[in-house]
C-alpha cells in the first residue's frame, strides 16, 4: 500500500496534505514540483524513466524534456535546504531516482568550496531573493557556475526587484545551455533577455533575441517554450504599437498555456491581450481578461516571478485607464500575495505606479517618496518608465504650487518619451496658453502606441475641458462629438467623471446653467466613487467658481470646504493656495 507520509532525514512529504515540511516547517512547491517529488519517492528502488515522468506529470499532454528539468531543478532547490540537494540523481538516457533515505543532512564537514552555492539554494528555495542574489555572486566568484545556478541567479535578481543584475548570469546561462546542446533550454533563457532589453529599451536587440529563440526551437514539438516566445512577442509588439499582432501572438500564448496546462503562459498571454485590447478601446472585456490573469497570480497557480510581471501589467492598466478602484483593490491583494512569496512588492517601474494611486487617493507625500525610491532603481532596469515618473512627479509639483518644478518635470518627461498630459496641459492653460495645451492633449491622443490607446478618452476629456474654458465652443463640440461617438468601451473608471465634467463646461459656457451645474455634480459623485479623490476636490473648487457667479455664496462655500479637507491632508498647497483666494474673493470670480 502506498504510504501516506514519506519521511527522510529531517523532512515529512504528506501526500494527504500535499506538503513538504522541513523540521515541522512547509516549504512551498508548486503542485507539479511535489507531484514530481511524491512520485519518485513512491518509486525509490529504481530509476523512473523521463518518459513516465512526464506521462505521470501532464497525462495527455504533450509538453517537452524542459518542463521536466525545470520541475526537477526547482525539486532539489527546496531538499537543499535541508542538505539533500543530490538526493535526486539523474541517470543519464535512464531518468532519475530518489536516494534520500541513504543521504544525511549537510554539516559542517561539507567541501568548502560547495558552502556557497549550497547556501544559494537554500535562500533561492525559501524564496530569500536577494540573499539568493548575494549567495549565488559568491559561489560565482569561488567557481564558475553550472547554467542551472546562473538562470536561478538571474530569477532572484528579478524577484528582488533588481532586472539589471539579471542580464549577464542569463547571457552566460544562454551560451552554457548551448554549448551543451540543450536548445530548449537555451531558448528559455533568451527569451528571458528578449525581456530584460524590452525593458531596458532595447527593441531592436530584443527582437535579435526573439529570433534567436525561434531557431533554437524550430523544428522542435511545440512545448512550453514556444509559449514563452509567442508572449514576449506578443510584449514586443506591444511596445512598437502594434496591437492587432500583439493579441494575436497572446492569443496564442494563452493557448499553449492551456495546452499544456502551464499556469504561467496561460495568465502571460491572458494579461497581454488583456492590455492589447484595453489599448485598442475595448476596457471592458481588456480588464476582464487581466483580472482572470490576476485571479491565477492569487490562487497560487504561478510562479513568484511570473505573478510579479502579470501584478505590475494590471496595475499599470489601472492607472492609464483611471480605474483606482480597480487599482486600489489589486494592489492590496497583491501586495498581501507578495509578503507570502516574499517577492519585492514595489520596484522599480511598479513603485512609479504606486505612487500614481497614492497620489490620486490624496497621498502626496507618499507618492512623492515612491517616485524617489523608483528613480535609482528605474535608471539601472527599466528606463522605459523614467519618463513616466517624471511626468507623476509634475503632477505632484503642481499640486504642491511648485509651478516651475513641475514644468521642468513635464519637459524632462517628454525628454525621456512619454507624454506629460493632462498635467502639462492644465499647467498652460493656467499661464494662459490653452490653445498649446488644446493641441498638445489632441496629438497626443492621436498616437498609437498601447499607452496613448489606453489614455486617448482621458486625453480628449481634458482637451474638451480646456476649449469650453477658453471660449474655444466649436472644438469643444467637436471633441466631445468624438468621445459621444466613440464605442461606450473607451470611457471607464474615472474617465467617465472627466468626460461628464467636459460636457458641464460646454453647458456653462453657452449659457445652460441650471444643466450645467447638475453635470458638475454627477462628475464629482463619478468621481469620489471611482476613488479619484483629488480630481473630485478639484472639480469642487471649479464648481465653487461656477456658484459664486450665481450668487450663491453659501454653497461656493460649502463646496470649498470639502474640497479644502482633501488638499489639507493632501499637502497640496498649490490647490489651497486657488481655495484660499477663492474663499477671499481677491481677485473676484470667472466664469469662464
Amino acid at each position: 500500500m502506498t504510504p501516506g507520509t514519506h519521511r527522510f532525514a529531517a523532512f515529512e512529504l504528506d501526500r494527504n496534505r500535499r506538503t513538504l515540511r522541513l523540521d515541522g516547517r512547509e516549504i512551498a512547491l508548486q503542485p507539479r514540483v511535489f507531484d514530481l517529488l511524491l512520485y519518485l519517492a513512491d518509486n525509490q528502488d529504481r530509476v523512473v524513466s523521463k518518459e513516465e515522468l512526464l506521462d505521470a506529470l501532464w497525462p495527455g499532454v504533450v509538453v517537452t524534456e524542459s518542463s521536466l528539468q525545470r520541475a526537477v531543478s526547482l525539486a532539489r532547490a527546496a531538499l537543499q535546504q535541508g542538505g539533500l540537494g543530490e538526493a535526486i540523481r539523474n541517470y543519464a538516457r535512464r531518468g532519475y531516482r530518489f536516494h534520500a533515505d541513504h543521504l544525511q543532512p549537510a554539516t559542517d564537514a561539507e567541501p568548502p568550496e560547495a558552502a556557497p552555492l549550497a547556501d544559494a539554494e537554500r535562500c533561492f528555495a525559501s524564496a530569500r531573493w536577494q540573499a539568493a542574489m548575494d549567495a549565488y555572486a559568491k559561489a560565482d566568484h569561488a567557481s564558475p557556475l553550472a547554467a542551472e545556478s546562473l538562470e536561478r541567479w538571474a530569477t532572484a535578481a528579478q524577484c528582488a526587484g533588481d532586472l539589471a543584475s539579471a542580464g549577464p548570469p542569463l547571457e552566460r546561462a544562454a551560451i552554457a545551455y548551448s554549448n551543451r546542446g540543450e536548445h530548449e533550454a537555451a531558448a528559455r533563457v533568451t527569451i528571458g533577455l528578449a525581456r530584460i532589453q524590452i525593458e531596458s529599451l532595447d527593441a531592436a536587440v530584443a527582437q535579435g533575441c526573439l529570433r534567436r529563440a525561434s531557431r533554437l526551437l524550430h523544428g522542435l514539438p511545440r512545448g512550453a517554450q514556444h509559449g514563452f516566445l509567442a508572449w514576449m512577442s506578443a510584449r514586443l509588439h506591444l511596445y512598437n504599437g502594434d496591437l492587432s499582432e500583439a493579441i494575436r501572438c497572446a492569443i496564442e500564448a494563452r493557448d499553449i498555456g492551456r495546452e499544456l496546462q502551464d499556469a504561467d503562459i496561460e495568465s502571460m498571454g491572458l494579461v497581454i491581450w488583456g492590455i492589447g485590447l484595453q489599448a485598442s478601446g475595448d476596457t471592458p472585456a481588456g480588464m476582464e481578461l487581466q483580472n482572470e490573469a490576476a485571479a491565477a497570480v492569487l490562487a497560487g497557480n504561478v510562479s513568484p516571478l511570473v505573478g510579479g510581471i502579470i501584478y505590475c501589467g494590471v496595475i499599470s492598466s489601472c492607472c492609464n485607464s483611471e480605474d483606482w478602484q480597480r487599482a486600489e483593490q489589486w494592489t492590496e491583494s497583491f501586495t498581501r500575495w507578495c509578503g507570502r512569496c516574499n517577492i519585492d512588492t514595489f520596484a522599480g517601474a511598479c513603485l512609479v505606479h504606486r505612487a500614481e494611486v497614492f497620489a490620486m487617493s490624496g497621498k502626496l507625500g507618499l507618492a512623492r517618496d515612491a517616485i524617489n525610491r523608483a528613480d535609482p532603481i528605474i535608471r539601472a532596469g527599466a528606463p522605459w518608465a523614467l519618463g513616466d515618473a517624471y511626468r507623476l512627479m509634475g503632477d505632484v509639483h503642481l499640486a504642491c504650487g511648485e509651478e516651475d518644478a513641475a514644468e521642468r518635470s513635464y519637459l524632462y518627461a517628454y525628454q525621456h518619451g512619454w507624454d506629460p498630459f493632462p498635467g502639462y496641459a492644465i499647467l498652460l492653460h493656467q499661464r494662459g496658453r490653452s490653445d498649446e495645451a488644446v493641441k498638445g492633449l489632441k496629438r497626443a491622443a492621436s498616437l498609437t502606441h498601447w499607452v496613448a490607446g489606453e489614455r486617448k478618452a482621458r486625453y480628449l476629456a481634458h482637451a474638451a475641458q480646456i476649449a469650453s474654458l477658453a471660449g474655444q465652443l466649436e472644438e469643444a463640440r467637436a471633441l466631445i462629438d468624438a468621445l459621444d461617438h466613440a464605442p461606450q468601451r473607451w470611457v471607464s473608471g474615472a474617465i467617465a467623471g472627466q468626460v461628464e465634467r467636459a460636457r458641464a463646461e460646454l453647458l456653462w459656457a453657452t449659457g445652460r446653467q441650471d444643466e450645467a451645474l447638475r453635470l458638475f455634480a454627477g462628475a464629482i459623485d463619478i468621481l469620489r466613487h471611482k476613488r479619484a479623490v483629488m480630481d473630485a476636490a478639484l472639480i469642487r473648487v471649479r464648481l465653487a467658481e461656477v456658484l459664486a457667479v450665481r450668487g450663491e455664496h453659501a454653497a461656493a462655500v460649502m463646496e470649498l470646504g470639502a474640497a479644502e479637507l482633501v488638499f489639507e491632508a493632501a499637502g497640496a498647497t498649490g490647490f489651497m493656495a486657488q481655495c484660499r483666494t477663492l474663499r477671499a474673493g481677491a481677485t473676484g470670480v470667472d466664469g469662464g
